[in-house]
């Protein structure tokens, strides 16, 4: 994936992506190109800036991190971003218009929260509309009537890409309209783009695309886009081994949104069908973070019945970064087949939550 690594925005990386960051960026583009300015504001007043760009007929509104604590697809916008105000992309510009809300939640991306400041989650309050941050996006939905909504979000590393041992990078939802999950031209539409993108992917992350579960629930947002006719692509940037900063996900999100907005102008995307894509395997819960083996356990009577313990790493928020904290989770993934590192601790005795860091790291 390092070849992909050029068209970074190099200060802003990593998990912690804030207002304070997108601000930056934003300072650098050419008015000459992005028409920037505030679509509302948040519980606590922070603005949520929003980005108009490109002439063309065809309109993509396209929203991240509206879980304050799922910023890869920020980073990937933010990218994206850069290199059309480079002067690359300029067919994009003519050919469609946009409109970026890149941080719909910055007050929970400033707290690092899935949820805003009144601890609601914006992607359950699409049909009650009772945040600030949900009137926001859909004011610009009605304002826009868009031709594709794309909903940016990121999932944990316990996803796999059908059964087998490959993590899910990149997965992919045409929401549902309603609780029979029917396919209408809406609808069919998404899944012929996300069906050309998983395509393009395979030389890139093979066996690591997925489909994400598509039961309904109009209280989220992709879910009451489909229903309200606005075709709509759920991208959940999830783990590349070893990636925990999810900077080589970033770079897949970056390059499948080339990939999808190419297809929109060749229009290949309707060589690929339903069948298509229902052939991308579901995601499935078999992944922990760690599993480690081989281990002795003479207080903790939960561990004296377990041949393995799973470890996940919990993401935690400290002076401005991201620390990674181990904490033994039998209910995230509760059936997991895999880790994606495995420790064999020949024997070692564990009795408490807090010898986990110091065996990680003796592990290396």
């Amino acid at each position: 994936m390092s070849a992909f690594n050029n068209y970074r925005v190099q200060n802003i990386a990593k998990r912690y992506i804030t207002n304070q960051h997108l601000e930056s960026f934003l300072e650098t583009l050419n008015p000459g190109i992005f028409h920037i300015n505030e679509a509302g504001k948040s519980v606590l007043k922070q603005p949520i800036y929003r980005l108009d760009f490109g002439t063309g007929s065809f309109k993509i509104v396209l929203w991240s991190q509206m879980h304050g604590n799922e910023a890869t697809t920020t980073k990937a916008v933010i990218d994206l971003l850069n290199e059309i105000n480079q002067g690359k992309y300029t067919e994009w510009l003519t050919n469609f218009s946009f409109t970026f809300l890149p941080i719909l939640n910055p007050d929970g991306a400033q707290a690092y929260t899935r949820v805003n400041a009144n601890n609601v989650d914006l992607n359950r309050d699409s049909k009650d509309l009772t945040q600030p941050e949900s009137r926001v996006l859909r004011a610009v939905l009605e304002e826009i009537k868009p031709d594709l909504a794309l909903n940016m979000h990121d999932q944990r590393t316990i996803f796999s890409v059908g059964s087998e041992a490959h993590p899910a990078t990149l997965s992919f939802l045409a929401p549902s309209f309603n609780e029979n999950r029917d396919v209408n031209e809406v609808r069919l539409f998404a899944m012929q783009l996300i069906a050309k993108m998983a395509n393009d992917l395979k030389t890139i992350i093979p066996n690591q695309v997925g489909r994400f579960d598509d039961s309904f629930n109009i209280n989220c947002i992709g879910d009451m886009c489909t229903s309200l006719n606005v075709p709509t692509i759920l991208f959940e940037a999830g783990h590349y081994p070893d990636d925990y900063d999810r900077e080589i996900t970033r770079d897949v999100v970056f390059i499948s949104l080339k990939y999808l907005f190419n297809s929109l102008i060749l229009q290949n995307y309707k060589d690929f069908t339903l069948g298509d894509y229902l052939k991308i395997p579901e995601n499935e819960k078999n992944f922990v973070d760690v599993v480690i083996e081989n281990f002795s356990s003479s207080t903790d009577e939960l561990l004296k019945k377990c041949k393995k313990i799973p470890v996940q790493l919990r993401e935690v928020l400290k002076n401005g970064k991201i620390e990674f904290h181990p904490a033994i989770d039998f209910n995230s993934a509760p059936n997991f087949k895999y880790g994606h590192r495995i420790l064999n601790v020949n024997g070692l005795e564990i009795n408490f939550e807090k010898d986990l860091q110091k065996i990680i790291q003796k592990k290396g």
